[in-house]
């Protein structure tokens, strides 16, 4: 918004122009001379908006003058400001405060020693208070995620038209620095590498009613907790065993084998030979597998996730019978094969069929513990799945 106004000798300005420049908050107003020859002595001012207020500052060009005379409100109100002689320019400045959150016309004449006065001139501004203030609020945080010092979070878009400026974003960073920040309108995405796991970031949003505005406004600080996306153990090749022989072995923590998975004399789920990759294998001379379980268990916050496996070996099929799965269920452990289809605490599986990712979607309702791992009933006519990893991906 730009209220300067420079005035030239001889311009004849019939009429009073209000020029709108938005919709809203900016304009600008010019002076009249009322047909005149001699140019008005005011020879720029500007009109700031605060909160119930303007500010007013301007210049005259005759140092004889001594003093302005300020109207608003169809002339109701007025207020005279003196006029200071600084080197060669003759200044005046005031505040006019306990103004109504509206659109106000100002004229201002300027008046010499003796009393003459000079023409009128206009300018306006749209002072703004609690109607404004009230409709201002602290940006959303509609998504974040935590993973070891990363965080990743997107705000909520926010129209300009709000005057907002940016978000200031205060967080403990990884050496227990108190950090802040200024994020931009523009920038809806946003990325802490150093951010600290287990603290709350606190947050508020700055605006700006116009450019020429007096105040930048606050919102109160809101705090966030980050989504922390847990992240999986010894969950790509190449997987660490606990103990093993000669090919076979358990893998190690935080994965749990069971019994009748390890069919190798003991042994089972870790294989040397195929680069000590993730592979329950039936046949060539071992047992068949009877619900063979090998899972880990994590603590999952309320959201919607996916389970991403990569499996790049197998000769399962669709035809044999028990099958291996790829499952989610609540609660520590999984359930036996015959149970997969009905038991309760499933929150989704995949059957093993061919080489690909498997993405399991699955959703927790409330903070709890979660297992997830491959459940299989094969025979040992010799049936084997190589898997390269295991993910967890935050959905929303």
């Amino acid at each position: 918004m730009n209220f300067k106004h420079r005035y030239a000798i001889k311009l004849i300005i019939l009429s009073l122009f209000l020029t709108i420049l938005s919709c809203d908050d900016e304009y600008s107003m010019y002076s009249s001379n009322n047909g005149s020859n001699t140019a008005t002595e005011i020879s720029s001012f500007e009109i700031r908006p605060g909160i119930n207020m303007v500010s007013i500052e301007g210049k005259v060009d005759d140092a004889n003058m001594s003093e302005v005379k300020i109207y608003w409100d169809n002339k109701s109100q007025s207020v005279t400001v003196p006029v200071t002689h600084e080197g060669e320019e003759n200044l005046f400045a005031t505040e006019i405060n306990n103004l109504d959150e509206k659109l106000h016309i100002f004229e201002i004449l300027s008046i010499d020693s003796e009393g003459n006065n000079t023409e009128l001139a206009s300018g306006g501004a749209k002072v703004y208070g609690d109607t404004y203030l009230s409709s201002i609020e602290n940006r959303e945080i509609v998504t974040s995620e935590l993973k070891h010092s990363q965080l990743n979070f997107t705000f909520s878009p926010i129209a300009l038209i709000t005057g907002i400026l940016g978000t200031e974003i205060i967080y403990t960073n990884d050496q227990d620095e108190e950090i802040e920040i200024f994020n931009k309108t523009n920038n809806i995405k946003i990325a802490i590498s150093d951010f600290k796991s287990g603290t709350t970031l606190k947050y508020r949003t700055a605006f700006k009613y116009s450019p020429l505005a007096l105040d930048t406004i606050y919102t109160d600080y809101t705090n966030h907790k980050p989504f922390v996306l847990p992240i999986l153990q010894n969950a790509a090749v190449p997987y660490i065993a606990e103990e093993a022989g000669s090919r076979w072995g358990n893998l190690g923590s935080p994965w749990i084998t069971n019994d009748a998975a390890k069919n190798h004399d003991g042994y089972g789920g870790w294989d040397q030979k195929n680069g000590n990759i993730f592979n329950l294998e039936s046949g060539w001379g071992a047992p068949e597998i009877v619900n063979g379980k090998i899972y880990q268990t994590i603590s999952l916050e309320p959201a919607t996730y996916q389970l991403k496996v990569t499996v790049t070996a197998t000769n399962h099929s669709l035809a044999d019978e028990g099958g291996a799965y790829f499952v989610i269920s609540s609660g520590n452990g999984l359930p036996d094969v015959e149970d997969l289809n009905t038991a309760t605490g499933v929150l989704g599986y995949e059957r093993i069929e061919t080489v690909k990712v498997y993405s399991v979607e699955f959703t927790v309702n409330q903070a709890s513990e979660v297992s997830f791992g491959e459940l299989t009933t094969q025979s040992a006519a010799g049936r084997y799945c190589n898997i390269k990893s295991w993910e967890l991906v935050h959905v929303q």
